[in-house]
């Protein structure tokens, strides 16, 4: 971010200083304080909402967005900030949507967000900041629902502070970058226990997983313990409960039918001597158990599925998974 723009070029030793030092702080204070504050008593700004990076042209503020029939919504805070500690007077804000500062975003950083389609999202273009107070917190309210949304795309939603009816606009928080993405009711961390059959490398699973959204009525799933390595799959999750449904491989995982789900404990007689006492199709690890389904009332995962390099079909995988992921 460039801060500190406007001021006159000659300035002391000990003034440099302290400026050094405000701009230290902006990094290790969760919220922004306005360098203009101390030479305006008076500023007008954007307020955190979540820790923005700090070497970008805008702050930016992304946001997971929870949804609930197919609505949710994130906040946007509006701060007074100066020599007097809360407003002396109303101040009426005006908030723009701003393409220009969202296109000079992507430029300096290499994304490629958008703008969400007009239909799928509200912002209030107003906001009163009362006096006596110091904040105001709005919401940006976001609808998935519309056949227009992209569950795939980048959105972002770029707004500036065109008038304030009291106060200077702050020149370094006056303009945000608000990214979000919208996450379905099954995207969240999962409590995951199971097993991994594997020739050479046999293993209980015993740990947490994110399962993130891949559309309105699909999530994204770490292969196993494989999620570091980049393997993960995309399966249809009925909002109902009930069977899953296609399976699509992604990152390293090889795609169909090296890869998918099982319906029979080791059809292909992988010999698996090395993960005894355990055995596909004995005593916990059975198919008719890990169902590849998906329980609402109680948020759970019961899944078993593989893959092999070069395979075509389960009787030719040779790593098997047997997976209970229960949301916490």
């Amino acid at each position: 971010m460039k801060l500190h723009k406007n001021r006159t070029i000659g300035i002391s030793l000990a003034a440099l200083l302290m400026l050094t030092q405000a701009s230290s702080c902006l990094k290790d204070n969760g919220n922004n304080v306005s360098p203009d504050a101390g030479g305006s008593p008076n500023i007008v700004e954007f307020q955190n909402t979540t820790i923005p990076p700090y070497n970008t042209i805008f702050p930016q503020y992304d946001n997971g967005v929870n949804l609930a029939n197919d609505t949710g919504s994130f906040p946007i805070n509006l701060n007074y900030t100066g020599a007097v500690a809360v407003t002396p007077q109303d101040i009426k804000i005006t908030l723009s949507l701003s393409q220009a500062a969202l296109d000079s975003f992507n430029n300096q950083n290499g994304t490629s967000y958008v703008i969400p389609p007009a239909d799928t999202y509200t912002v209030p273009t107003t906001a009163t900041i009362a006096k006596g107070t110091r904040q105001i917190q709005v919401f940006a309210k976001i609808n998935t629902a519309p056949a227009d949304y992209d569950y795939t795309a980048s959105y972002a939603i770029p707004l500036t502070i065109s008038a304030a009816s009291y106060g200077t606009i702050s020149s370094n928080y006056g303009t945000a970058i608000f990214s979000f993405i919208a996450n379905n009711a099954n995207a969240g961390t999962y409590t995951a226990t199971g097993y991994v059959f594997h020739p050479s490398s046999p293993r209980a699973i015993k740990d947490n997983y994110k399962v993130t959204t891949a559309g309105q009525f699909s999530n994204t799933f770490p292969v196993g313990d494989l999620g570091s390595s980049n393997y993960y799959f995309t399966v249809t999750v009925p909002a109902a409960g009930g069977a899953l449904s296609n399976w699509v491989a992604s990152g390293a995982t090889p795609a169909a039918p090296a890869s998918g789900f099982m319906t029979a404990d080791n059809p292909g007689g992988t010999d698996y001597s090395t993960a005894a006492p355990n055995a596909p199709g004995a005593g916990e690890w059975v198919s008719s158990k890990y169902n590849n389904t998906f329980d609402a009332s109680s948020h759970t995962f019961m899944l078993h599925y593989g893959y092999a390099g070069g395979g075509n079909g389960q009787n030719t995988f040779t790593r098997q998974f047997y997976e209970k992921l229960v949301k916490q």
